[in-house]
């Protein structure tokens, strides 16, 4: 177990800057394993790994720690909270945050620490995809990416929370992330840091489970994430799925959906 501290290994300007991983837990003692083992094929060692848990009760805790990384506990009260506690513990230069599901390409730390030698850059995310997706859900994750993309570059960042970083000063600066926001808080954080500098999409994709589509339905990415964490799982929800014609809000950084109106 990690108390927080909030003393920095380095200073981001180093040439080499150290990368802290941080994985917000609650019951992933099924899918964390092959997180933590594409940790270990990465091509730059991370200075740490952080589990955020929150009072799992599956034994993700003993395996978390078994297989060397640092365990932040604290109560249940969503993964933005969980991943800004796992920042006050974490001791390096640049802040990973990635799902517990997830499996990452063995060169994204890398990826990530060249990143910043761009001018200007803060922070930014990568691609997703599905594990073990078939045909349609690939389609409809490959027209995700590049609805982010495209936003990103036309100057409102977008983050679907899978996987994305930021520099330790940045996202100190920037107050963290919003727990009060129970949806799309890793959006309004890549908006937020429009003030500090550039948020940017690496080509590099992580691999993400499709346990929550496959039981919830297909929603927005982003929400179908937020259902499978338990604040919002113990109370009550309804099942939702993309209605016919159903489109994005106008309004930038979000990704709620509205129905759009019927002929008559």
């Amino acid at each position: 177990m990690v108390e927080p501290s909030a003393a920095p290994a380095r200073t981001t300007g180093a040439p080499n800057p150290s990368v802290s991983v941080i994985i917000p837990t609650w019951n992933e003692v099924k899918y964390l394993p092959t997180l933590l083992e594409s940790l270990q094929n990465q091509t730059r060692s991370p200075l740490e790994i952080l589990i955020a848990d929150s009072e799992s009760t599956d034994g993700t805790q003993d395996m978390a720690e078994a297989r060397g990384a640092l365990l932040v506990p604290g109560d249940r009260r969503g993964p933005g909270e969980g991943r800004n506690r796992g920042a006050r513990a974490a001791r390096g230069d640049v802040f990973l945050f990635i799902d517990a599901d997830c499996i990452m390409p063995p060169d994204l730390l890398d990826a990530i620490v060249a990143a910043f030698d761009e001018p200007g850059v803060v922070g930014g995310a990568t691609g997703f995809m599905p594990a073990r997706g078939n045909l349609v859900e690939r389609a409809l994750f490959s027209l995700a990416n590049g609805y982010q993309r495209a936003m990103t570059l036309w100057g409102f960042p977008h983050n679907a929370g899978y996987c994305f970083f930021f520099r330790r000063e940045a996202f100190q600066a920037l107050g963290g992330l919003r727990e009060d926001m129970p949806l799309n808080e890793t959006h309004d954080l890549a908006l937020r840091s429009r003030s500090l500098g550039r948020f940017v999409i690496l080509p590099q994709t992580v691999q993400t489970s499709m346990r929550r589509f496959r039981t919830y339905g297909y929603v927005d990415p982003e929400g179908i994430r937020r259902l499978d964490d338990p604040v919002l799982r113990d109370g009550p929800h309804v099942r939702r799925t993309i209605p016919p014609g159903a489109r994005p809000l106008t309004e930038p950084g979000y990704r709620a959906l509205r129905p759009r109106p019927r002929r008559r």
